[in-house]
């Protein structure tokens, strides 16, 4: 200001006219590349001068994103799916045309689930994904739901497999304080607003197991937790799997049954990455 004052003083500019050179409107932060849209200093605010000379404090759009980021790193998202939606649910790579009508059937749900999200959290509803082939992307689509729902609605979801969740509470009591943290991994799983169980069945069931996962989809559907659920088996033969036949019957409360291709989309993947390889190799 001083310094200001100094150079306009030898201009014959008065103090009125510096206090209107500081209140002029714009913005006063300076854009850096700390900023994806480069409009903030990296912050996620920006100081601006309004027209009435009034300054304020402006939340940029980057600020939005790291939030979204934050809330999919909480969510525990694996890596290679933290950007994935639902067009990336590719039903064309299916080879077998009864699996690429299966695929799109599959997507349509997945879209409307999300369209519809917020009458489906009043029922307390979720979802079903299923298919005995390993890799047929039914990871991949329950993941693109939550990512959409993270974006759409602000939720704050939770995706886990079963064999982690089950392992993470197995190895709390090997802490000091065993049954806190128990309580509070089961605590976690119990009330997420959402929570993606992947793989349920691959598991060791025992029945120690099978009284946690009880427990947990107890929970949930007393009070309308929506879960979205993928399997190797559908619904009906849960029973084989779990002898008590507790979780068959929630699960059957509490979601919408989807079929999945009986064909593995990551071979396909895989076969075309290697061939990409191999071209580059003797190219």
């Amino acid at each position: 200001m001083n310094k200001l004052q100094d150079i306009l003083s030898k201009t014959n500019t008065s103090n009125d006219t510096v206090e209107l050179l500081y209140k002029m409107p714009g913005k006063l932060t300076k854009a850096t590349d700390d900023c994806m849209y480069r409009e903030c200093d990296g912050s996620g605010l920006i100081h601006v001068i309004r027209e009435d000379g009034s300054e304020v404090m402006v939340i940029c759009k980057c600020r939005e994103h790291k939030e979204l980021l934050r809330k999919i790193k909480t969510a525990r998202i694996p890596d290679d799916y933290l950007s994935k939606r639902i067009h990336d649910f590719h039903t064309k790579i299916y080879q077998v045309k009864e699996s690429v009508e299966v695929a799109q059937y599959a997507r349509r749900i997945a879209t409307r689930y999300v369209e519809q999200y917020l009458e489906m959290e009043d029922m307390g509803k979720g979802l079903y994904f299923y298919s005995n082939t390993k890799g047929s992307g039914k990871t991949l689509l329950s993941i693109a739901i939550i990512n959409e729902l993270i974006i759409k609605y602000k939720i704050k979801p939770l995706y886990i497999s079963v064999v982690n969740m089950l392992n993470e509470m197995k190895h709390s009591f090997s802490s000091k304080e065993s049954n806190r943290n128990f309580y509070s991994l089961m605590e976690s799983f119990k009330h997420a607003p959402l929570l993606v169980m992947d793989d349920l069945g691959v598991e060791k069931t025992t029945d120690w197991s099978e009284e946690v996962l009880t427990q947990i989809l107890d929970e949930r559907m007393s009070y309308k937790c929506p879960t979205i659920i993928t399997s190797n088996m559908p619904i009906q033969s849960l029973q084989n799997k779990y002898p008590a036949g507790r979780i068959k019957s929630r699960i059957e409360k509490m979601t919408f049954p989807v079929v999945m291709p009986e064909e593995s989309v990551r071979e396909i993947i895989s076969k075309q990455e290697n061939d990409e390889i191999a071209k580059m190799f003797f190219k």
